[in-house]
């Protein structure tokens, strides 16, 4: 599993738009590509975004982060099993948080760590 840096590609400090999501779109796609993971055959798909150096993130920018990373590996009948690790999150898993991932058929854990783990409903990796 590849990360990527947030802080390295976002200049802001505290991340509010879905624009601000799309910018990591094309790091996140050629990283997962120069790895083999994006649309490759195994059983899990994973990637990691590290917000160390970032103050903040709202729910809209965490939404779009979810809707890149599906449309980058896809969403088939299948559903291979997916996760999305959030490292050094600027604020604490909320309410609002595993909504969003709700919505995009996913679940949200805070491992202890402090990172969060989102895995699509079919992985059974918890």
């Amino acid at each position: 599993m590849r990360t990527l840096r947030a802080n390295d590609i976002l200049k802001d400090r505290i991340l509010v738009s879905r624009e601000s999501a799309h910018l990591l779109e094309d790091p996140l796609r050629a990283m997962m590509a120069a790895d083999g993971t994006s649309g490759s055959p195994s059983d899990t798909t994973s990637v990691a975004v590290d917000f160390e150096g970032i103050e903040g993130i709202a729910p809209s920018f965490l939404d779009e982060l979810l809707s890149i990373f599906e449309s980058i590996i896809g969403v088939e009948a299948d559903a291979r099993a997916r996760s999305l690790v959030v490292l050094n999150p600027p604020t604490r898993l909320s309410l609002k948080f595993e909504a969003i991932a709700r919505g995009h058929g996913m679940s949200v854990r805070a491992n202890p760590d402090g990172s969060w783990l989102l895995t699509n409903a079919g992985n059974t990796c918890r």
